[in-house]
């Protein structure tokens, strides 16, 4: 294998530079190819008129493609006669897109395929193709056995079979058994496996179809699957000697592989050996051959391109040598003067740009500047509205601790034996109760703190483990502002002991440790 892929490379190697030193010679002999015959149809067809002519010219070059297996303009010559029959000929339609499908099936895209088939089957059936609608059939049961849908699979077959009974056609008949066959042989049932291939083989040999070889050897794949090797080796020979009669090289292969699976089963290892050998010289000689077809037809497409390319080259060459050179001309002024525009061009943008990125740097820097006052001026309102909220709670402490005091004075004077003062007294006292009672300071005193400390209140609840009350809200918001715990109890109304409680309290709804303090968790958030 080694000396071939070197034997190999070598021609590849030496094969362009043989098409170079004698290209008059390789296009001679090539130009009575069948490669040049359809290209040449092809050709004139293109001049023509004859849409007729030129969808077969190109179904023609299709096939040869595909029969070399270059598929890719197997794939472009379809899909072109498919464009120029385009609502003409619909039973060409159908025939070229089951020739696309199988070209799809080779190249393993299923869905692809499928979908060209069902477009070929509604064709066919609009018109009553009944060969081409068989044949659709046949290959979307293909496309769902090689998906592994054998259930599916069956039921295409099945259709196609009917068909084809119908039509009297033995060989096409014989195709769909094998195929189904083939697909009870995946399910592993290998008795109606075996009898559809028999069928086949039969149906194949009465019309002394060259398909019978793999028909046989099917039969033979089932003696070998089942454990009967004797008999597998027997059959397998059988196959080989028709293979050998039919000259058929990939089914010689195919027999040499089987023979040596056989005899590696039955532990004959010798002879497996033997025929493993002989499989991989074939198979070494089939990809030598093969690839040296592809190459050979490549060559030969590339050599009629090459060829056509030289003679519109000289007959262009003849024509437009004097544009050619005043063209030369024109280029080198063009040159010439774009290469000054672009001098002058760069230059200017060159200059713009500098005084673009120095009122950039003059606008950035009056832009700090602005910033940098703002953020000033920020902090400044901040401090003064800082100033005025702790200003404010103070006063709002003293002003409480003002009106009890008042308020417990009056108590005192309305216990007098007076006549007319009790009563007045005990209302004074009462309405000072009811000023104290009510909110509209605090709600003062929560909008400015809101404004200074926005949203203390929502991270407050979020990293607290347990609801807090409206008083421990408050007793937060005092804290946040640093005030002692004797400020706090005038604010709040409380004694300092009530304080001193309320922020144990306090502390066992937040996330604090024994060593944590309160006021400096506030002043985080």
């Amino acid at each position: 294998m080694k000396y071939f892929g070197l034997a190999f490379m070598f021609f590849l190697m030496s094969l362009p530079i043989w098409a170079q030193n004698n290209p008059e010679e390789k296009f001679e002999a090539f130009k009575d190819s069948v490669f040049y015959v359809y290209k040449n149809r092809l050709e004139l067809a293109e001049s023509g008129e004859n849409t007729s002519e030129l969808v077969n010219s190109h179904i023609d070059l299709a096939r040869f493609y595909k029969q070399t297996q270059i598929y890719t303009e197997a794939v472009n010559h379809y899909n072109a006669a498919l464009i120029q029959n385009e609502d003409h000929n619909s039973q060409l339609t159908a025939t070229v897109k089951n020739e696309l499908a199988e070209i799809y099936i080779a190249l393993n895209n299923y869905t692809k395929a499928a979908d060209l088939l069902n477009s070929s089957l509604s064709h066919s059936e609009k018109h009553t193709y009944l060969n081409l609608k068989s044949k659709s059939y046949e290959l979307l049961g293909t496309c769902a056995e090689k998906q592994n849908q054998p259930k599916k699979a069956l039921d295409f077959q099945q259709q196609s079979l009917l068909i084809y009974r119908d039509l009297k056609d033995l060989s096409g008949e014989a195709t769909v058994l094998e195929n189904i066959g083939s697909i009870y042989e995946d399910l592993g049932d290998y008795d109606k496996a075996y009898t559809y291939f028999e069928q086949a083989y039969a149906f194949f040999k009465e019309v002394d179809d060259e398909a019978q070889i793999n028909a046989f050897n099917n039969l033979a794949d089932i003696y070998r699957k089942t454990g009967r090797y004797k008999e597998a080796i027997t059959k397998t020979k059988e196959v080989l000697e028709l293979a050998l009669a039919y000259d058929n090289p990939h089914q010689i292969a195919s027999a040499y592989k089987d023979l040596a699976k056989a005899y590696a089963l039955a532990e004959d290892y010798k002879h497996a050996h033997f025929y493993a050998l002989a499989y991989q010289d074939l198979v070494e000689k089939q990809f030598y051959a093969q690839n040296f077809n592809q190459l050979n037809a490549l060559q030969t497409v590339y050599d009629t391109k090459e060829k056509q390319a030289r003679i519109e080259l000289l007959e262009q060459e003849q024509e437009t040598s004097q544009v050619k050179f005043i063209a030369m001309l024109l280029l080198l002024f063009i040159l010439i003067s774009s290469g000054i525009i672009l001098f002058s061009f760069q230059k200017r943008k060159r200059r713009a740009r500098l005084e673009v990125e120095l009122y950039k740097q003059r606008a950035l820097e009056a832009e700090l500047k602005t910033k940098a006052a703002q953020e000033q001026n920020l902090q400044n309102q901040i401090q003064l509205k800082t100033a005025t909220l702790s200003k404010y709670s103070l006063s709002l402490a003293q002003k409480n601790k003002l009106l009890e005091e008042v308020s417990g004075t009056l108590q005192k004077l309305s216990l007098r034996k007076r006549m007319d003062i009790p009563a007045k007294l005990i209302a004074l006292s009462s309405d000072l109760k009811a000023h104290l009672l009510e909110d509209d300071e605090w709600n003062q005193f929560l909008s400015l703190f809101e404004e200074i400390h926005p949203s203390f209140t929502q991270r407050l609840n979020q990293a607290a483990t347990q609801k807090l009350t409206a008083t421990e809200l408050r007793l937060c918001m005092l804290l946040r502002l640093d005030l002692s715990s004797k400020e706090i109890a005038s604010v709040l109304r409380i004694t300092p002991d009530s304080v001193r409680v309320a922020r144990y309290r306090l502390r066992k709804k937040l996330p604090l440790d024994s060593t944590d303090e309160l006021v400096n968790f506030m002043l985080k958030l």
